[in-house]
């Protein structure tokens, strides 16, 4: 009798010394974990835990690159009371720099809004102008701005910089979260991030992810518009200071022969499409297809060219890219990615006036 206490006191106290070790080393775990969660409630850096009245302050920069797409559902769902919206310009993070004062001019109307997304996808277009019909919200002029890497992607994008808004993708708003803080832990944010929150300034090695930048922006928040004109500035003072040597390295040699990009929509992209076209005809929409004069100039599939004359008319698509005017002038870009706003209104002249 007495060896099985002496037995199971000894039981008893290996178990309690087991308890304490196991939750010694789950608190290690627990308290780091709670220090990040704690952290990324308070700096709240990607911006999607709070509502903010502005998601950017002009003439500042941002610091921590923001998913541009709840920017804009954000931004659309605060002002839309005030200004009650009816004009939108559709797009990537090139439909930018179509800008407000000059297509109001076109318009006849100030009410414009940019519901753009980076990278944005046909997929975003589509939910954007579905969400402003189910809720009876007038598309009186739309301009929508296509390229082969905007028809391509028919369902809602991967990454925290590019998933959709809830209330366009539906997907669980828990989920969406988690996408964000996800990053927040990750080895190629948070040690960069925490470096920027100490020293109060973003170093050049942080640039490289594209997570963090301090490139100042210049934004109206009325339209949810913003544009670079540090860049601008710079062109005009010293064009060859701009395009200097490191920055032409970006600027790659094109092929003389003008070569199509792969034919890209099909069957989903054509639902989508005649979905679109649906609404803007039941809303009345003056509307405009743009497909985006690019660097890389590489022209749109016929194939795709005609299906969209076929869904909008011939008389409303405007095909700007492969070999032309535009694209064979690098100065008409601030890299190989983005064309400046002199190319939109170029492009905005051309199309509503013909000139």
């Amino acid at each position: 009798m007495r060896a099985l206490t002496s037995s199971s006191f000894i039981f008893n106290s290996d178990m309690k010394l087991f308890i304490i070790k196991t939750g010694r080393f789950l608190l290690v775990l627990v308290i780091p974990f709670l220090l990040i969660l704690i952290t990324y409630l308070y700096f709240d850096p990607f911006q999607v835990v709070y509502n903010y009245p502005s998601y950017y302050t002009s003439g500042e920069p941002r610091y921590v690159t923001l998913n541009e797409d709840y920017v804009s559902m954000e931004t659309f769902l605060n002002n839309y009371p005030a200004y009650k919206y009816d004009s939108f310009i559709f797009g990537n993070s090139r439909s930018r720099f179509y800008e407000m004062d000059d297509w109001s001019k076109y318009i006849g109307s100030d009410k414009c809004f940019h519901f753009d997304a980076s990278a944005e996808s046909l997929y975003g277009i589509y939910r954007k102008i579905d969400f402003l019909n189910e809720r009876h919200i007038e598309i009186k002029n739309a301009l929508v701005i296509l390229d082969y890497s905007t028809l391509r992607e028919t369902n809602n994008s991967n990454g925290h910089l590019f998933i959709k808004h809830p209330l366009l993708s539906g997907q669980n708003r828990f989920d969406f979260q988690l996408e964000f803080f996800k990053t927040y832990c990750s080895f190629s944010f948070f040690p960069e991030y925490l470096d920027f929150k100490i020293s109060g300034h973003i170093k050049e090695y942080m640039k490289t992810s594209h997570l963090l930048d301090d490139t100042p922006t210049e934004y109206n928040l009325k339209y949810n518009e913003m544009n670079w004109q540090v860049f601008e500035n710079m062109i005009k003072e010293n064009p060859d200071k701009y395009y200097n040597e490191e920055k032409m390295k970006r600027f790659y040699r094109r092929d003389s022969v003008q070569n199509f990009s792969p034919q890209v929509i099909k069957k989903t992209q054509l639902s989508m499409l005649n979905s679109i076209r649906k609404i803007f005809n039941e809303q009345h929409t003056d509307y405009k297809i743009i497909i985006n004069p690019l660097y890389d100039q590489l022209k749109l599939n016929i194939n795709d060219v005609e299906a969209l004359d076929n869904i909008f008319g011939a008389e409303n698509v405007f095909d700007f890219s492969g070999i032309n005017s535009i694209t064979s002038d690098y100065h008409n870009y601030y890299e190989e990615s983005h064309y400046r706003p002199e190319i939109g209104s170029e492009i905005m002249n051309l199309i509503y006036r013909g000139k």
